[in-house]
């Protein structure tokens, strides 16, 4: 047995396991046949009912399942439920993680290499300046449906290079009653919302107010979240049109990592502080489809968002004392160059941290269109979907560094006085068009072909609104055509295997091109000084799978179980990483690309529910690791030479676990009492910052969580939930720092630093429905 042979051995083993109870009822010779009539395809769009002959994985989750989990937003919930999902707490904040699908990311942090694309209502949410995801702007109460779309897709456009996740919002439709619900828990946890819906033969509205907040479980974090969603619709045999609108206003402390001789004696400290962002948007957005004939369905999109973002990050100081004689004043760092004020003046040594200011404006619009059609063509049913979309954005972007004092207890001061090489005024804009086409054909009742084109033309530019840095104005463009082959194949009415091959892409974002030179490193997410080329990312993906589903069960007890195991094999072409090259929490560094990356791996769902019972398990084995060997910086690693690392083929891409394991489990007791538990289990992860993987790595982990419903009435709710109920110590993220710039005095003065999971926590709700 070769060595590969062996590595892959016990995750197919688990998944083997995991889907070992299913039966495949082989002796059924029924096919699924699709009806030729009514059937929508899948795309930016929507999620149609094509998804049986999807030759890739879609999970899809309802609004009953996102009601039961309690979590604000979508992120939390995937976090539990979604296969292939795994979580980093960068920030430490629940509202602001990174979620990564088969190891791609969509996170809200500046700096992450983006993987994933997120649709809501058929617009696109990543955030134009840096393909970022605020997952505290998407809430689950809003949401009608959600579908988890894997691998490479290129029919969903830039981004789609791990997966897709595709959101359709409530419509008074789909949800004609009222609830008000409150709520309290640990640490300060609060919640409120209200909704009512209603609808009549053709006309529908829906409204909902939320409310969150809670004073954290770390010192100094705070977070409160508000939420307005609104949506009319008018709607009959022949045509629907909706109108949505979403209002979001947060306000998210986010404390992040400490070192590790910090956490070692105070898990709920911070290492400096306020690390503050202040998120606003307003979205409007309607949508319009319309059956042309029995066969033709044409469906349109408008959208206009609008987001405002503030960030206020106090941090410890890269300037240093000078040498005599003027070491009453500031030195950049590692030179006797004076740092000066936005005076002129030279800047007094006694400041010994910097506030890191910034602010963006994002306004985005567009339209799509699309057509869908089923047509025959003798024998063959092709199910054919062509559609063109724009987006264009500005970014308004400005920043400053403001000199400042730490406290007794880490936070900053304000002095008034700026750096005057600090100062960053820019505007960003962003062009995206594309055409795509899709054709799903039917060869015969088992077999189907799946064959998809996308072309892509990206703009991004730049303009230095300040005057001092030209070198920042410049404009780029970048085009691609991507596609791929699916093929699907029903061997029973209760078994089926697909495999594919896709090609998809995502371009530089302005941020990316903005931070991108290596003798000129910027300081995220503020600082900005050059603008050289960027190559774009091309993701080419291969993957098998199979799929099941049986029904059965005695006259008293009805047994479902529908199970998947995919097999897949990524390559990423010139990925873009984030050079770190110091900092005293490693955010100075720039965009590259580095080469190229692979993901591969197993992923194994099961879902089951039988009488009383459900159970929804999911394995994912993970191999992401550097395809091209390369020089990485880090400069405060331990085995840093120079300030580098030599990082060779096959290295583990940092902050993504090998294994993760999701179990759930619900048991309705009675018609008025049911429960529930969770197990949420990964390996551990090396730190940013260890690209090399010479350096240790996170601990492995099992979180353990727990719930109960009790309904008195059919109106009236109470709902408990036990989140971390062993109280587990773990950590999902880490990087390297300079925890002696701040901390003197720690016994373990390690450059690693750590994000500290939240620990044992109890929240509970009451709702009236009507």
């Amino acid at each position: 047995m070769s060595s590969s042979q062996i590595k892959y051995r016990r995750p197919i083993c688990v998944a083997i396991l995991l889907v070992g109870t299913s039966s495949m009822a082989l002796a059924n010779t029924e096919y699924k046949v699709l009806e030729n009539v009514r059937v929508v395809g899948m795309s930016p769009m929507g999620v149609g009912t094509l998804t049986e002959l999807a030759p890739f994985q879609v999970q899809i989750f309802s609004a009953a399942e996102l009601e039961k989990d309690k979590s604000y937003s979508v992120a939390g919930f995937l976090d539990q439920h979604g296969g292939g999902i795994s979580l980093s707490d960068a920030q430490n904040n629940q509202l602001q993680p990174d979620i990564r699908f088969r190891g791609y990311a969509a996170s809200p942090l500046l700096g992450s290499a983006q993987g994933l694309v997120v649709y809501y209502n058929g617009v696109r949410v990543n955030e134009l300046f840096g393909d970022t995801v605020n997952w505290d702007l998407l809430p689950a109460s809003s949401v009608q449906e959600m579908a988890l779309i894997a691998g490479v897709n290129p029919i969903f456009g830039q981004n789609a290079l791990g997966g897709a996740i595709v959101i359709n919002s409530k419509t008074g439709f789909t949800s004609p009653s009222g609830a008000l619900e409150f709520g309290a828990g640990s640490f300060g946890q609060r919640t409120l919302s209200v909704s009512q819906g209603a609808h009549g033969e053709h006309w529908a509205g829906f409204v909902s107010v939320e409310k969150y907040s809670e004073n954290g479980w770390r010192d100094y974090s705070p977070t409160e979240a508000r939420n307005l969603y609104a949506a009319v619709s008018r709607h009959d045999e022949q045509s629907e049109l909706d109108v949505f609108f979403n209002f979001s206003d947060t306000y998210l402390k986010g404390n992040g990592a400490i070192p590790v001789g910090l956490l070692e004696t105070e898990r709920d400290a911070v290492f400096t502080h306020p690390d503050l962002t202040e998120n606003q948007m307003s979205m409007t957005n309607i949508v319009y489809s319309r059956w042309l004939s029995e066969e033709v369905k044409f469906s349109s999109n408008v959208f206009y968002r609008q987001v405002y973002s503030n960030s206020f990050n106090g941090d410890g100081s890269e300037f240093e004392k000078c040498e005599t004689p003027n070491d009453d004043f500031l030195c950049e760092d590692d030179s006797d160059e004076l740092a000066r004020d936005q005076f002129g003046n030279g800047v007094s040594s006694e400041f010994d941290a910097v506030n890191n200011i910034s602010r963006r404006q994002q306004r985005s619009w567009g339209a799509s269109a699309q057509l869908f059609w089923n047509y025959e063509v003798g024998p063959l049913n092709h199910h054919i979907t062509v559609g063109a979309d724009y987006l264009a954005g500005i970014t308004d972007f400005n920043s400053q560094v403001e000199f400042a004092n730490l406290t007794e207890t880490r936070s900053t001061t304000g002095s008034g006085l700026y750096d005057a090489e600090g100062f960053t005024v820019l505007r960003a804009s962003s062009t995206m068009a594309a055409a795509y086409f899709s054709d799903t054909i039917q060869l015969n009742d088992q077999l189907s072909l799946t064959a998809i084109l996308r072309y892509n033309q990206v703009d991004v530019g730049a303009k230095d609104l300040s005057g001092e840095r030209p070198e920042l104005t410049a404009d780029h463009r970048y085009t691609s055509l991507n596609g791929g082959l699916g093929l699907r194949w029903f061997l029973t009415d209760a078994l089926s295997v697909y495999t594919g091959m896709y090609q998809s892409s995502r371009a530089p974002t302005p941020v990316e091109l903005a931070c991108s030179h290596p003798d000129a490193p910027c300081v995220l997410p503020n600082t900005f000084l050059a603008d050289p080329p960027l190559k774009e990312v091309v993701a080419r993906s291969v993957e098998w799978g199979i799929r099941g589903e049986h029904a059965g069960g005695t006259s008293i007890q009805n047994t479902v179980q529908v199970w998947s195991v995919a097999l897949f094999s990524t390559s990423n072409r010139d990925d873009i990483h984030f050079q770190t090259v110091g900092g005293v929490s490693s955010n100075q560094g720039f965009f590259t690309n580095i080469g190229d990356t692979r993901h591969r791996g197993i992923e194994a769902n099961s879902s089951v529910t039988s009488g009383k019972w459900l159970l929804d398990a999911s394995y994912t084995y993970l191999d992401a690791s550097y395809a091209t060997a390369f020089t990485s910086f880090s400069p405060n690693h331990p085995s840093n030479i120079d300030g580098a690392l030599r990082v060779e083929k096959g290295s583990k891409i940092p902050s993504i676990p090998a294994h993760s394991a999701k179990l759930s489990l619900g048991y309705q007791w009675t018609e008025k009492l049911s429960s529930g538990i969770g197990v949420n289990s990964s390996s551990g992860v090396y730190l940013r910052g260890d690209e090399a993987n010479q350096d240790a790595r996170t601990a492995s982990y099992t979180v353990v969580s727990a719930n109960a419903e009790y309904r008195p009435t059919k109106n009236l709710a109470f709902h408990i939930q036990a989140k971390n109920i062993l109280n587990e110590e773990y950590e999902r993220f880490g990087l390297y720092g300079e925890p002696d710039e701040v901390l003197d005095d720690l016994d373990n003065d390690s450059p690693r630093f750590l994000s500290p999971a939240p620990p044992r926590s109890l929240a509970l709700r009451l709702k009236y429905s009507w």
